[in-house]
């Protein structure tokens, strides 16, 4: 089989490459981590608006996440994000000194062009991680073929088993602490929410059987 990458790194040293684009990462002012962490939770368990990333085809079946949330943390004011980015597009330009160059460069801010808003820890329909300061950074674009989702291969692989580790060092504390909030609020009344969401938006069973995959793989640890 060929594969692009191997010629790639024919040319360029593949380990220097991968060290150095960790340091290429953008995030959010450490001091302002902790903020808007406590604000979010806040947010979350006291029925204020939140937002999450559409959900389904279209975005057409968001509002099984939304009659779920409703159930499980007793919030009924969430809401499908604009864009399904404007707000961590909002949060990080605002917390960092950096906006993307298409955007408005006052205020001090240094404009950065090639770089991508992105969710370190995926989970975007779940409410604590999608507009959240410790998920979200600006990633250079030239990492999408190691980082994306849909990516493949050994040279992903790779990268991932290496930026993974630096992540959980970076963010550690955050995510023992979100690890605490899934374990004692979420795990052992997610069924029993669940079912409550199926029953009042009278899901079919196909769908149902996704959703509940998909909202259990949201909700989990990280």
């Amino acid at each position: 089989m060929r594969d692009a990458y191997d010629n790639l790194f024919k040319h360029i040293d593949k380990n220097n490459f991968f060290k150095t684009s960790l340091e290429d990462i953008i995030y959010i002012e450490p001091k302002k981590v902790q903020v808007q962490w406590n604000e979010l939770q806040k947010d979350i368990f006291e029925n204020r608006i939140i937002h999450i990333r559409g959900y389904g085809r279209d975005a057409k079946k968001t509002q099984y996440f939304i009659t779920l949330y409703k159930h499980l943390f007793g919030n009924e004011n969430v809401v499908k994000d604009s864009t399904n980015n404007a707000q961590p597009t909002k949060l990080i330009k605002c917390n960092t000194a950096f906006c993307k160059i298409t955007e408005d460069g006052k205020n001090g801010k240094e404009r950065i062009r090639n770089y991508q808003v992105s969710h370190l820890f995926g989970r975007t329909k779940n409410p604590l991680l999608f507009n959240c300061a410790w998920n979200i950074a600006y990633i250079p674009k030239y990492l999408d073929p190691f980082t994306g989702h849909e990516t493949q291969g050994d040279y992903s692989f790779e990268f991932k088993n290496l930026i993974l580790p630096h992540l959980k060092n970076e963010f550690g504390e955050y995510i023992a602490e979100y690890n605490e909030i899934v374990q004692s609020k979420i795990l052992g009344r997610l069924d029993a929410a669940i079912a409550e969401a199926r029953k009042e938006l009278k899901i079919n069973i196909k769908d149902f059987v996704r959703f509940e995959q998909d909202a259990k793989n949201e909700l989990n640890i990280i």
